[in-house]
This record gives C-alpha cells, structure tokens and sequence, in this order.
C-alpha cells in the first residue's frame, strides 16, 4: 500500500514543499508512485482536491504543516483527533505562539500525546525551489527513525538535509534569524552601504549567540543552517517577508504586512527577560516596536 502525505497550506511553501515531493513521487523502475499527496487549504479557492480537512488527514503516514505560526495551534487542534498513531509531522514554520509563548516544537509536544514530528528549517524560499535552485535545511527530530523516514521521501529532489536532535534549539535559531532579519533591514534602509549591512551582520550573529547561551541551548545550532545560513539568505534576499517588513517599519514607522519576526518579537524579549536590556539591537527594535518610539530618530541615535 502506498505512503500518503498531506500538506496543509496550500501558500507559496506549501506549493514548494509539493514541488520538491513530486521529484521523488515514482519508483524509477516501474514508474508506480510511491505515495500519494493531498494538499489542504482553508480557502477553498486554494483547495484542489475539495476534501475538508479531517477527509484529508485521516490515514496520512506524513503530515506538513506548511502554515503561519499564528495558525498552526488551531490547526494541531483540528486534526489531533484524525491522526493516525505512527503518523510523522513535519513542521516548516519559524515562529512563536503569541498567545502561549510556546515555540512550535512546544506547541506540538503540549497538545499532541507522544507526536513522532522534526522540523524543517533553513535557507529554503519558495521561489529559488520552484526554479530548481538548491535549497538546504536541519531536519530537527529526536528520533533519528523520523529523520531517515522523511529525508527519503526527498530523495530525488534538490534539497540537502542535515540531521538535528536538537529540536529546541533549532526552533529557536529559527526564531532568531527572524527577528534579526528584520532588525538588520531596517537598520540597513538608513544607511544603505554594504559596510554598514556587513557589521550590522555581525552584530546581529554576536547577540543570538549570548541569546542561545542565555537559554542553556547548544549556541553551535545558531551558526548553522538553521540559524546564520538562513538569517545571511534572508538579509540579502529581496523577496524575503521578514526583510520587506523591516524596510516598510523604516520608510513608514509601521508595517501594513505581517511577518513572523515581527509577531515574534515581544514573546522572544518576555521570554528573554531582562536579559534583552543587554543586547543592543533587540533594545533598539523594543524602543520602535513596542514603545512605538521614532524609528528613524532611534537608528540614528544607535549609529552616533
């Protein structure tokens, strides 16, 4: 009996995450498919196979969870009770709970009685994967088991994974190479030299260090794929949402688009304490974020 396999959100990750599964569809020998794909989206204008969401899940040996993190709790609500017992999740959201303050690995954990489930996180745009470019990831798991189960499910497409047990610290290397991204864009807009983006960088990479040691998390995990790679992608990519929202935050004092650092942001410093006080661009992005303070009169304060 074949595999099947449900992405749920059918966005531009969804759509890339499909792309990359359609590579490694058939078995080469008798052109049979290994497994089947649905692909699920609230919007029905979005959702091809007209399942509701509970026809899709049920059965499913692989499950992706290729949706905002502001959605995925209530998505984890909805399907827990027509999931499979071995069923594997794979989630590629990098964000926090804003409610809860729970990162997606928690998110999972708390609400799901022993979930097999990894993360996947790195330079990894939807964009560059439609055109066949290279894209590369950590697969966070604790179980190895899961990771060599999802890893062939992607045998034939371009992506290289790297494995991970260490589940937490991924979420939040991923959680930090948001937020910075965002920090560092809109700093970059008002001094545009690559000069300044190139020490802002580095600033920026000192702080999710001290941040990643503050939390007792392996700080490795933050100069690696899912950390540096992805933020130094994100920074330099002009499709990147994180970057865009930075740029608007600095042109108009205000972001009219949602990003994943910028919800993250104030759970990342209510988790952090007063330890953020020390960092001087998380302070510096508190002053215009949170206090609502002049962004561009505060960032030419942080460069004098």
């Amino acid at each position: 009996m074949i595999k099947k396999i449900v992405i749920i959100g059918n966005g531009k990750i969804g759509n890339a995450i499909l792309h990359l599964l359609n590579k490694s569809l058939y078995n080469s020998k008798n052109k049979d498919p290994l497994y089947s794909i649905d692909i699920y989206d609230n919007d029905s204008a979005k959702n091809p196979s007209g399942k509701t969401l509970d026809e899709c899940v049920m059965d499913a040996n692989f499950v992706f969870l290729c949706i905002p993190s502001w959605h995925t709790k209530q998505a984890i609500l909805d399907i827990k009770s027509y999931l499979k017992k071995d069923v594997v999740l794979i989630s590629v959201t990098k964000g926090i709970d804003v409610k809860s303050k729970q990162t997606i690995d928690q998110l999972l954990e708390k609400n799901l009685k022993n979930p097999k489930y990894a993360l996947l996180s790195g330079p990894m745009f939807a964009v560059e994967i439609m055109e066949n470019e290279m894209s590369f990831a950590v697969l966070a798991s604790k179980d190895k088991k899961v990771f060599d189960q999802i890893s062939k499910l992607f045998t034939n497409s371009k992506i290289k994974l790297e494995y991970s047990k260490e589940v937490h610290a991924v979420a939040i290397s991923a959680v930090l190479k948001n937020v910075y991204a965002l920090i560092v864009s809109m700093l970059a807009s008002a001094e545009k030299g690559k000069n300044t983006r190139g020490y802002l960088c580095s600033k920026a990479t000192e702080e999710m260090i001290e941040i990643m040691k503050s939390l007792k998390l392996n700080s490795k995990i933050s100069l690696g794929t899912s950390g540096l790679g992805d933020f130094f992608a994100t920074v330099s990519c002009g499709y990147s949402q994180n970057r865009k929202v930075g740029e608007e935050i600095f042109t108009k004092g205000k972001s009219t688009i949602p990003s994943e650092g910028l919800l993250a942001f104030p759970s990342l410093i209510k988790i952090l304490g007063n330890k953020y006080k020390k960092l001087p661009l998380l302070s510096l992005a508190e002053k215009i974020l949170i206090e609502n303070k002049n962004t561009k009169t505060e960032i030419n304060k942080f460069f004098e």
